[in-house]
């Protein structure tokens, strides 16, 4: 479908979106930020201004955070804080809300014809988060998106994207918790998150998906975890793991699925050093017209190390075996490694690289084959209310030299309302896929997105 009209489109809604922002009274825009936070998600510090601490110093003996037992913000690598931003009633509260125009092309190949895209795309996140009893705890985050263009509604632009976290069993031991994303795209545009988002305070990142293609995508991701201290410095982590998608139009469509698990151990050495080793274990089904099996066990040692206040670093570095259900089936050895390091640069500047090895099927690509992929991100706060940020990431399977795709991105933010946290954005992104003679349902070529519009997000009042 395309759409040459859009602009007068964009224009309405982003003047109404303004006049709507502006008679938002800000007393309801959030709770003061002196205000404390929840017990079971102790207050977030900024890391540039904590002291060093020794590395003779021991870890609390099983404290709060040993288990990773906190929640996520759908689709960042920020935390889900105890209490809600935005408007909010109970537990129920919507944290953030955007409209953005779009400027879509698709330069097109030798097989594909080029197409530009202008809409307005209205976003928003719901969250309801509520403590059961005095540890457990559910938060249930939805966060859809819908476009319009020459007073009609894009299909093909509209997307679902919500995740399930569940607390389900607290004890100074002990701690169990279930989690579940799933992600629907009309068509597999991936607009409307970061493709790698870093948090500099936790020391986590998130690498969302950016490949792209005509046809719907549907995935679906859950697991459980359960874990165990074993004394005050160890503790002991089996989680399984289930994936599914689902991609393609019509009556063709591709479909894979993951049965997996982890088993992790964690030795904390000191306050700013962890070690552990970890073992994986996956099953990865294909099916595309025939049904195609591939099996991975990884072993690998970990590293975690606070290098000081505000540079963290952590890796991993091992082996996987694979084999496959073909009728020659030769088992394939190669290196496993994982790398992920943060630097923070003041308040609101850092650089951050993450390199990862694993499955595609969360993020875009139906295959058995694990692929690698790295991204970067520097981000400069450049005044009290302006921000801006560039990166970029590249992404290819491990066993396939035909597969590859990249992306180069610029963001920037502008505070324009400080007390109802309103901001301007705007950002730029190139895309590059070759995939070669490789049966997906995925663009091949080059798209330029470029989008301007409006964001509500109380959290970065000034």
């Amino acid at each position: 479908m395309r759409s040459n009209n859009g602009s007068q489109t964009v224009v309405w809604l982003l003047c109404i979106l303004t006049l709507t922002f502006a008679m938002v009274p800000s007393c309801v825009v959030g709770q003061d930020s002196s205000q404390q936070t929840s017990d079971n998600n102790p207050p977030r510090q900024d890391s540039s201004t904590q002291p060093e601490k020794s590395d003779a110093t021991p870890a609390s003996p099983l404290g709060a955070g040993w288990l990773d037992s906190y929640f996520y913000q759908i689709g960042t690598a920020g935390l889900l804080a105890g209490n809600p931003q935005g408007l909010h009633l109970g537990g129920l509260s919507i944290p953030n809300a955007s409209a953005t125009g779009i400027i879509d092309k698709f330069g097109g190949t030798g097989t594909a014809p080029g197409v530009q895209y202008n809409v307005a795309v209205l976003q928003t996140t719901v969250v309801y988060d509520h403590l059961i009893g005095h540890n457990d705890r559910i938060a249930l985050q939805y966060s859809p998106s819908i476009a319009f263009a020459n007073g009609q509604v894009f299909s093909d632009f509209s997307n679902q994207f919500s995740s399930l976290d569940l607390l389900l069993f607290t004890r100074p031991r002990w701690n169990v918790r279930f989690s579940d994303g799933f992600l629907y795209r009309y068509a597999q545009q991936s607009i409307g998150y970061p493709y790698f988002d870093a948090n500099p305070t936790t020391s986590g990142t998130v690498q969302n998906g950016f490949l792209n293609g005509p046809t719907r995508w549907l995935s679906d991701t859950a697991n459980l975890t359960v874990g165990y201290a074993l004394s005050p410095r160890s503790t002991l982590g089996i989680t399984p793991s289930y994936i599914f998608s689902e991609s393609g139009s019509g009556t063709q469509f591709a479909r894979g699925v993951s049965y997996g698990g982890s088993v992790n151990w964690i030795y904390r050495m000191s306050e700013r050093q962890t070690i552990g080793l970890v073992y994986d274990g996956q099953l990865i089904r294909e099916t595309s017209g025939s049904t195609f099996d591939t099996i991975y066990h990884t072993v690998a040692a970990t590293t975690g190390r606070q290098l000081s206040a505000s540079w963290s670093l952590q890796g991993s570095v091992g082996m996987t075996t694979s084999t496959d259900s073909l009728p020659k089936s030769v088992r394939a050895w190669y290196f496993y490694g994982s790398f992920g390091t943060i630097k923070q640069f003041g308040r609101a500047s850092y650089i951050a690289v993450n390199y990862s090895r694993g499955d595609t099927l969360a993020t875009g690509l139906i295959s058995s084959q694990y692929a690698d992929r790295v991204d970067v991100s520097v981000q400069n706060r450049i005044s009290a209310r302006l921000s801006w940020s560039i990166g970029g990431g590249y992404l290819h399977e491990v066993n396939s030299l035909s597969l590859g795709a990249w992306y180069a991105s610029s963001h920037a933010q502008f505070l324009l309302a400080p007390r109802s946290g309103l901001l301007a954005t705007m950002d730029y992104s190139h895309q590059g896929q070759q995939l070669g003679n490789v049966p997906t349902d995925l663009f091949t070529g080059d798209r330029d997105i470029f989008t301007f519009g409006l964001l509500w997000k109380p959290a970065q009042r000034q």
